[in-house]
């Protein structure tokens, strides 16, 4: 167990998506088989008993950590995966949707993490080919 809480915080210091996903299944497995152990017949607690011997024990506020900080980092590479479905064809509308928000939030996150990128990055950032999808001459 002192095993687990280590490299559970190691995932979290790293801040590796994969990682960071693989705690939240960890927790969310457990809990599954603990209900198994809790309310299956015999051959299901049996079968529960094996599986948690085996899998990462994760507290509940860790998962949620790593949860939060996964969303967190997906979230802020959202903007390159629009960048490219813009390049392709995709409407803000089309991303929109894809994300379930709307067009105008769509197009109002791409150009705020644009303007990030320019006032902390610029010399990392191509702000050119980022600007060019942003402004949507198809209308939709």
């Amino acid at each position: 167990m002192e095993d687990d809480a280590k490299s559970v915080e190691e995932a979290l210091s790293r801040g590796d998506v994969h990682e960071l996903l693989s705690v939240w299944e960890d927790f969310n497995r457990g809990e599954t088989w603990r209900e198994v152990s809790a309310t299956g017949g015999d051959k299901a607690r049996a079968a529960a008993a094996q599986f948690l011997t085996e899998v990462r024990e994760v507290a509940a506020l860790e998962a949620l950590r790593a949860n939060a900080k996964a969303v967190e980092l997906l979230t802020a590479r959202r903007w390159y995966v629009m960048k490219s479905a813009r390049e392709s064809g995709a409407t803000w509308a089309l991303i929109g949707e894809a994300l379930g928000i709307t067009k105008q939030a769509a197009h109002d996150f791409y150009r705020r993490k644009i303007e990030e990128q320019e006032k902390y990055l610029p010399d990392l950032h191509d702000a050119a080919a980022a600007r060019a999808v942003l402004d949507d001459a198809g209308g939709e």
